[in-house]
């Protein structure tokens, strides 16, 4: 099986993790991953408040180039991904499929007739395969909190493949690969990450609450899938412990790194040495 592999801004930069991550878990379980040639930013929530036509245009370039490549286009980042389906989508309507393609000619572009799906990384890792029989090395006694935000299984009409009100897709792979799962009613509550900037105080509040929950229920670790999520809970959590005088030290990790795990990848190898909270807590109590 073979994808279009789109890692968006954030999986070259801040969360290189979550990139080596996806790569080398895709590889153990027989996906092969091409880089979209020349792909660029989806502009993300910030070049659709300027323009929804741009903004729109700017991730359905990514799209072209999939079906240019003719294969399914596969996403990390749950932001990159809903709006990399949003855009799919908006091909198939003509109005906005015009508005597009008069935006993409200027780029020198035209749309293909090649019809490729937009895939989350959850999506595949869930559906398509079976991780349980692949787990070499059982997550034993590591409690986590599966953290889903507010885009990767929403709206229902753009992703489809779990409840965008109460989605249980990581849910089901942590417990596949042997890990306990803590019924974290917060999975798709909003941490306040498009927020951070203008309203630091409201996104503090709401990442705290998160970071409550979590810590009441005893988790290890946080697991998610969206470089933007893990900014506010992780990178931000010491600013958060300042400000509110509490201390959590809880880990906050994709995904990708708690499957590899169960592979039996190498923690280097998923980069797990590259997060602000340390994750030697995990690996001390799975023994790795």
């Amino acid at each position: 099986m073979k994808y279009s592999y789109y890692p968006g801004c954030s999986l070259h930069t801040t969360a290189k993790e979550f990139d080596l991550s996806t790569k080398v878990v895709m590889r153990e379980l027989g996906i092969e991953l091409e880089e979209l040639q020349d792909w660029s930013c989806c502009g993300g929530s910030v070049a659709g408040g300027v323009s929804h036509d741009v903004g729109m245009a700017l991730a359905a370039r990514n799209v072209v180039l999939a079906q240019n490549q003719n294969t399914d286009l596969l996403a990390a980042c749950s932001g990159c991904y809903n709006k990399s389906a949003k855009a799919a989508k908006a091909l198939e309507n003509q109005q906005e499929r015009q508005k597009i393609t008069t935006i993409l000619a200027d780029m020198g572009m035209s749309i293909s007739g090649n019809n490729i799906k937009v895939r989350n990384v959850v999506d595949v890792l869930a559906n398509d395969l079976d991780i349980a029989n692949q787990v070499k090395k059982p997550l034993t006694g590591l409690k986590v909190a599966c953290y889903y935000g507010c885009l990767l299984t929403r709206l229902a009409d753009i992703t489809g493949w779990d409840s965008p009100v109460f989605p249980m897709s990581m849910d089901r792979l942590a417990e596949a690969c042997g890990a306990e799962v803590l019924d974290f009613r917060s999975k798709t509550k909003c941490c306040g990450g498009p927020i951070l900037v203008p309203k630091e105080d409201v996104a503090f509040e709401l990442t705290k609450r998160l970071l409550d929950e979590a810590k009441s229920l005893g988790a290890d670790c946080i697991v998610l899938a969206c470089p933007l999520c893990s900014t506010n809970l992780e990178l931000r959590q010491p600013d958060i412990e300042r400000k509110y005088g509490v201390s959590y030290n809880l880990p906050v990790i994709y995904i990708t790194e708690l499957i590899g795990l169960a592979l039996g990848i190498k923690p280097g190898k998923l980069g797990m040495d590259k997060h602000i909270v340390s994750t030697k807590g995990i690996l001390r109590k799975l023994g790795i």
